[in-house]
């Protein structure tokens, strides 16, 4: 009782904070006039469920909610107003697991259901596909000092101005006390003075307008970047501690972004070979934590997003196709620079198992809705597996998962010992391995792990109950998953994985592309909903120049020209790189994505991708490379949450190039083909440049470069530049 009385407090508190200058204000002031409000007038909109039609998991999961939720659209604010009613919105995340049910648990509570439907205009958010609010609510709860979680809730005035606002950070079961006690605190403000409430979120709305205007013109840009960037790569390093084994500032994700960014710099030739070796050293002892730990599922091969503690060896069981997509991108990077076998199959088994989970009947990929499930339904006691399998089976196959009666839980990712007696599952050898350890053949063998696998995923598909798989066509997805096919090619010259990429970018380009612009989604919606943001711009460009350099087709780096045209025109201001276009804008705030909060930033990847296209004599306008072309001192600060960043920056400021000569072979072409995206750029010799046909010339930055006319001496010639 003193732990839910604590957590109602801290709930009110976030919704106080949010009220504290219109309370603060209104004490000071009781003698302001209100204002006369309008009579109220009730649109039929805003008595039923409005979602039905649109396209993405978050509404079409609630397009049959009792809650008469409204799209994310200027006029649902418009028919606020005319009904003198706030508007309360629910912010979600598709790849966030508590948001359906958070929501599902308000509709079932009669007494909410008719406060929200009677007092409110409620409206969803997807904010994912309308990134700037998902962002702005980062901006949010830092300035209640409350972690970033979601969903959130947040009440506007019809003005679209933020009144108050409260991030779910406990269970969904909670959800509905949070929502009454903050609901009791706004509405109880809203009905004693509504105008004043109006204005004074309006002042408070022009001061964060201000706030967030200067966050980009204040912030301090580095006069050394070309340094600065290794200083930030060699701290990133610094990060993992060989003793307690974590890699501090982590947090509890995946660690796609470092993993990718330091097996990166392991590879690339043109750095510091002491910076190259720590980077290396550091890849191969993430790996040693990761490769056997439970993050990888071994039943259906997917790779789990998060974990709960500080332990690998108890992940958040949630999925979904942009994290996926995300780690096999960063374990490709790791493979090249390990060449370890257990890490190219765990990067395979995770892009068959996003094609199965993720793929639509379009042939594109959804976003991926995980959905919450007790920890104990994933986990495993000994006696499970002994009645799923085959004594023999069973005894081995404990034996390999490092099971135990007591359950296989380090008291770090378990110090309640809510899981006694409970196994996660997570092994790190090969196929290979353990065949020959069961003095099998792989065939034979890979045929007895199939089906020990076959027989435990029924086991837990039966206890998690039937899911749910979405079937809505997701452009960022979709473009994440062309890179993650390119990579996969890179490293295994499998031309397969190169010919998905080539077909999944031809169908996302038709689904997606709208003349010049992008959308979300390849269903029709509100362009409030449906319009790209900056950061799909920068996931197609970053697309189409990956199939370029796997290709050596030229049409996909004129797409990517026309890609990078029209986001100069819609997302370049004076001053700063808005993430919404014009024309799908709701609120009225500058934001921008400068930092790692949802995988890769905005800043990050066109820094990037304007670097290649700089390689290949396209530069962007002036305009746009003034904006994403400077290191600024707070990516050397934080490294962590900038490696997209900072690896753009050593692509910018160690060059490797390769200008390439007419006729190749086809076999020193698919060697090109081969090398490694965004680090090594590569484009097509003019006839003045002195490349000699069938030959390849590689240059590295303020080193001579040479001509090399076989995939051997193309070796050689980038091993031996890392040797100097």
């Amino acid at each position: 009782m003193k732990a839910k009385r604590s957590f109602h407090w801290v709930a009110n508190a976030a919704v106080l904070c949010g009220l504290f200058l219109v309370v603060g204000c209104r004490k000071q002031n009781v003698a302001v006039a209100k204002e006369v409000i309008h009579q109220a007038v009730i649109a039929p909109e805003l008595r039923v469920n409005g979602l039905g039609g649109l396209p993405g998991e978050i509404y079409q999961s609630q397009a049959i909610s009792a809650i008469h939720w409204q799209p994310w659209t200027a006029e649902s604010f418009e028919r606020a107003n005319a009904a003198n009613r706030l508007v309360f919105a629910v912010i979600a995340m598709p790849q966030d697991f508590k948001s359906k049910e958070v929501m599902e648990r308000l509709a079932r509570d009669s007494h909410v259901l008719s406060i929200i439907n009677d007092r409110y205009v409620p409206v969803l958010v997807d904010g994912d596909a309308s990134r700037e609010i998902g962002l702005l609510c980062a901006d949010l709860c830092g300035e209640i000092q409350q972690p970033m979680q979601f969903p959130l809730f947040i009440w506007f005035t019809p003005e679209r101005m933020p009144v108050a606002w409260v991030p779910i950070v406990s269970s969904p079961a909670e959800a509905v006390s949070q929502f009454n006690d903050s609901n009791e605190t706004v509405s109880r403000m809203w009905s004693e003075d509504a105008a004043y409430i109006r204005r004074n979120s309006g002042m408070d709305n022009g001061n964060r307008r201000q706030r967030i205007s200067q966050r980009k013109l204040l912030a301090e840009v580095s006069a050394k970047p070309a340094e600065d960037s290794l200083i930030a790569i060699d701290r990133l390093a610094g990060f993992y501690d060989l003793v307690s084994r974590s890699l501090d500032n982590s947090g509890g994700c995946f660690p796609s972004g470092a993993l990718d960014l330091l097996s990166s710099v392991a590879t690339h030739p043109g750095l510091p070979k002491e910076l190259r070796a720590r980077c290396l050293g550091v890849t191969h002892e993430l790996i040693t934590d990761l490769l056997p730990s439970a993050m990888f599922d071994p039943l259906d091969g997917g790779i789990f997003a998060s974990r709960g503690r500080l332990s690998w060896a108890l992940p958040n069981f949630q999925n979904d196709c942009l994290s996926q997509a995300r780690a096999v991108t960063a374990l490709a990077n790791v493979y090249r620079a390990t060449n370890d076998a257990r890490v190219l199959e765990k990067m395979l088994a995770a892009i068959a198992y996003t094609e199965r989970q993720f793929m639509t009947a379009e042939g594109l990929f959804a976003a991926g809705v995980s959905l919450t499930a007790d920890a104990s339904q994933w986990l495993w006691k000994i006696e499970d597996v002994k009645k799923a399998l085959s004594a023999e089976d069973a005894d081995w196959w404990i034996k390999l998962n490092g099971m135990t009666e007591l359950g296989n839980l380090p008291m770090d990712a378990d110090p309640s010992r809510s899981n006694f007696r409970l196994n996660s599952l997570g092994f790190s050898q090969t196929t290979a391995e353990l065949a020959k350890e069961q003095s099998q053949s792989i065939e034979e063998f890979s045929g007895r792990l199939e089906r020990i696998r076959n027989e435990l995923l029924q086991v837990r598909n039966r206890r998690l109950g039937n899911s749910i798989r979405n079937d809505c066509s997701y452009a960022t997805s979709s473009f994440l998953m062309v890179s993650a096919y390119a990579c996969a090619f890179g490293v295994t010259g499998d031309v397969s994985y190169r010919d998905k990429a080539v077909a999944l970018l031809e169908k996302s380009k038709v689904a997606f592309a709208d003349g010049p612009r992008l959308n979300v989604f390849s269903k029709d919606a509100p362009k409030s909903i449906r319009a790209g943001r900056a950061f799909l711009y920068g996931l197609a460009l970053q697309a189409s120049l990956d199939v370029s350099d796997i290709t050596l087709d030229r049409k996909w780096t004129h797409w990517s020209e026309d890609l990078a045209t029209t986001a100069t025109e819609s997302f370049v201001d004076s001053s700063f790189l808005k993430e919404c276009p014009d024309d799908a804008k709701v609120l009225d705030l500058p934001i921008t994505d400068l930092s790692m909060l949802f995988g890769e930033s905005t800043a990050g990847v066109f820094s990037s991708v304007e670097c290649r296209l700089a390689a290949q004599k396209r530069p962007l306008l002036q305009s746009f490379s003034d904006l994403v072309t400077p290191l600024p001192n707070f990516a050397v600060e934080q490294p962590m949450i900038h490696t997209d960043l900072l690896s753009a920056m050593i692509t910018r400021h160690y060059p490797v190039t390769l200008l390439i000569g007419a006729n190749l072979t086809s076999e020193f072409k698919l060697a090109v083909q081969r090398l490694p995206l965004r680090l090594i750029q590569r484009r097509e010799a003019v006839p003045n440049e002195g490349v000699p046909d069938g030959s390849v010339s590689v240059s590295f930055a303020g080193r001579e470069g040479m001509v090399v006319s076989t995939p051997k001496a193309l070796l050689e010639a980038l091993q031996g530049a890392s040797l100097q």
